[in-house]
């Protein structure tokens, strides 16, 4: 196993100034490969806080010069001074759960770019580190800090964020009760793709082996609920720990039959998977769930899932689209901020996003998905949001 694949999980944000960057910078590539996984040391991004008192500060003492002036020349057109308290334009630190250049990320970025170029915010950095590191990270912030950090959640870790009812593994330091739902932003299908011409079922996977992320990593979380409480066959497979670079040669040397890691996001052009060049393995095909795997992985889980319809030729390939129709679970990706993260801040990130241009997340476009989750409680989405 790559020891550094994991590493980018645990990179502080350091203090040196943020450099821009561009979403295509961390796209796949245009022939889909998806295979550069180089690892990027993100800045820590200047105190918000701070950057908040020095602008007050600023604006203020600009709009009384300004107002003075306005008064000399005509006393009955003096200009309004603007409230200091204000918490607008603010820099944001955005956490995406992706690793570099794989195409989640690349979502979060473009997440970034249009709050960037929206008046409202100035800085918006959008580091790569995982669930639940990213929200063990922002609670060890300070309290002027930590409001202005905002997690990308998963729907395995909004509310077992909140309630700490994770598993050990994939513990969250203390219980986030003050973790606030913002907006649904795009989907993602998870599931069990095989490459053995002879699995067929859920039952034909017993006795196979199975590539899947190594703990800590919702997507293994996800991949142990589906096969020990969805199908009831995690004790007869065999889960072999692998990142993204090495499944090509995996496969190749025959040493695993399906993996788990080929998830894909919707986009308005169809599902795009997180390795293309897998689905062109000549057997390649996906082990569709059906709605008692959906209820016995619901029963038995502190989260819900749903299931995700993919029709036949949705599916972006790098050189065919499968034919086959398949129905998978929904791994759904969404905003979260917290009780004391300003209204104003909130209001202001969802009205950029319904105003970007191209519209941002799925296929039905942000305004109509936002309030895509799975059984969410009113009372956990943050007040500005509702």
């Amino acid at each position: 196993m790559n020891p550094n694949w994991r590493t980018f999980t645990s990179r502080p944000v350091s203090s040196a100034p943020a450099q821009r960057r561009n979403i295509h910078d961390h796209a796949p590539s245009a022939s889909g490969s998806t295979m550069s996984f180089d690892l990027m040391r993100m800045p820590r991004p200047k105190s918000p806080a701070r950057m908040h008192s020095i602008r007050a500060l600023l604006l203020s003492a600009g709009a009384v010069i300004l107002n003075t002036a306005c008064a000399a020349e005509d006393p009955d057109k003096a200009q309004p001074i603007p409230d200091p308290t204000s918490t607008m334009p603010t820099d944001l630190v955005i956490y995406s759960p992706a690793p570099p250049r794989i195409m989640l990320h690349a979502h979060n970025v473009q997440l970034g770019e249009i709050l960037s170029a929206c008046d409202s915010f100035g800085e918006v950095q959008t580091p790569p580190i995982a669930l639940p590191d990213s929200i063990n990270e922002i609670n060890a912030l300070s309290a002027d800090v930590r409001p202005f950090h905002l997690p990308i959640v998963t729907t395995l870790d909004f509310e077992t964020a909140i309630n700490q009812t994770a598993p050990d593994w994939h513990g969250y330091t203390k219980a986030n009760s003050d973790l606030r739902f913002v907006a649904s932003l795009y989907d993602v299908s998870f599931g069990i793709l095989a490459f053995d011409a002879d699995i067929h079922s859920p039952q034909d996977l017993i006795g196979k082996r199975i590539a899947a992320p190594p703990r800590p990593s919702s997507v293994r979380w996800f991949t142990e609920a589906l096969l020990r409480d969805g199908w009831g066959i995690l004790d007869q497979v065999e889960l072999v720990d692998l990142t993204p670079p090495e499944l090509p040669g995996a496969l190749a040397d025959g040493s695993i039959d399906a993996t788990s890691w080929n998830i894909m996001s919707e986009t308005p052009q169809g599902f795009l998977p997180l390795m293309p060049p897998l689905l062109d393995h000549p057997t390649a095909h996906w082990i569709s769930v059906d709605d008692q795997t959906v209820t016995q992985i619901n029963s038995a889980n502190p989260f819900n899932t749903e299931s995700v319809d993919i029709a036949a030729g949705a599916i972006r390939s790098t050189t065919q689209d499968p034919s086959a129709a398949a129905t998978l679970l929904s791994f759904r990706q969404a905003l979260a901020a917290w009780s004391d993260t300003p209204d104003e801040v909130v209001a202001k990130i969802i009205d950029c996003l319904e105003n970007a241009e191209p519209d941002y997340g799925s296929g039905s476009g942000f305004e109509t998905d936002r309030w895509k989750w799975p059984d969410l409680d009113i009372a956990l989405i943050h007040p500005a949001a509702r």
